[in-house]
């Protein structure tokens, strides 16, 4: 799994590569860029199929940082469907998100995460 090595606004370090834009950690450790939104300031709308896409893999546990200053939002019906799938979301300002996702990580649970790295 993609342990996450620093946060601060505008950047996410993680095993030692540098992104500027959010992220999708997927269940087998796999680091994808985030679709949508401009440069570097991804959407704050965080969408269902976003999070769908992150349970390739069958995580236990979903991990969202909402930003650094916690200003991303769940679509509405994000945790409903969430909830119908008995799929645990964990949802915190990013910097709470990424802390989380690391003690996860070491517990060695199956886990995903969408990190948003601004506002």
């Amino acid at each position: 799994m993609a342990k996450i090595d620093k946060l601060s606004f505008g950047s996410i370090i993680i095993e030692g590569k540098k992104y500027r834009r959010d992220v999708l950690i997927f269940a087998d450790g796999t680091v994808k860029k985030r679709k949508g939104g401009f440069l570097m300031f991804g959407s704050h709308n965080i969408k269902k199929e976003e999070i769908e896409e992150l349970t390739r893999g069958e995580p236990e546990t979903i991990v969202i940082g909402t930003g650094t200053d916690g200003k991303a939002y769940l679509a509405p019906d994000v945790e409903s469907w969430a909830k119908e799938r008995s799929l645990s979301l964990i949802v915190q300002p990013s910097h709470e998100a990424v802390a989380k996702l690391n003690e996860l990580i070491k517990q060695k649970k199956k886990v995903a995460a969408l990190i948003h790295i601004t506002c």
